[in-house]
């Protein structure tokens, strides 16, 4: 879910979000869930994400916790601070061992392949998460691809301590001959 929240608004969603497995309880929430706010892009964004196994597990857990007691409570504090929101859904690509820690800096970059040029662009994108951690400019590199959504998106995160640090290794990079030589095979895909 990607919440654009009204001005100044982040910190009570950070609040209320990590505030929502006390609410409703052991049950849904027990997934794996996450709360990431913005550092670049559209100021006062907040997204939650959550890995399921199957559309129909996802519809399970959404389910179950709407019907939890105390849910219908915390949603109306939260849809106080909400603008908008949309749903996006993605299909992770591969093995993934999920994010390190809180605090750890999430760089996103979506791509749109060329039409029905997904699986190259997957493994073109799969090629430069490996080109990212051997350069030392991030680590645990996931892409992901269009569940919903607009058709023939592609998404590359990988995560990082500090922005700064990954723009001074990543222009080392981009100096490397495998790098040259995989942008000249993604331009051309």
């Amino acid at each position: 879910d990607v919440f654009q929240l009204k001005f100044g608004r982040i910190d009570r969603a950070v609040e209320l979000f990590r505030r929502l497995p006390e609410v409703v309880g052991a049950g849904p929430i027990a997934v794996h869930q996450r709360g990431m706010t913005d550092i670049s892009s559209g100021m006062y964004t907040f997204v939650t994400e959550m890995p399921v196994p199957s559309m129909a597990a996802w519809e399970g857990i959404r389910s179950s916790l709407f019907e939890r007691p105390g849910y219908d409570e915390w949603f109306k504090q939260f849809q106080l601070i909400v603008e908008s929101g949309q749903l996006e859904m993605f299909t992770i690509e591969g093995e993934h061992p999920g994010w390190s820690r809180p605090g750890v800096v999430i760089v996103r970059a979506i791509y749109r392949a060329h039409k029905w040029q997904i699986r190259p662009a997957v493994a073109l994108l799969q090629r430069y998460g490996a080109l990212l951690v051997d350069s030392q400019v991030g680590r645990n590199p996931r892409v992901l691809t269009d569940l919903a959504g607009q058709m023939f998106t592609c998404v590359i995160e990988i995560e990082t301590d500090s922005l700064s640090e990954w723009e001074n290794r990543r222009r080392e990079m981009y100096k490397r001959p495998e790098f040259q030589a995989w942008f000249a095979q993604l331009s051309s895909t």
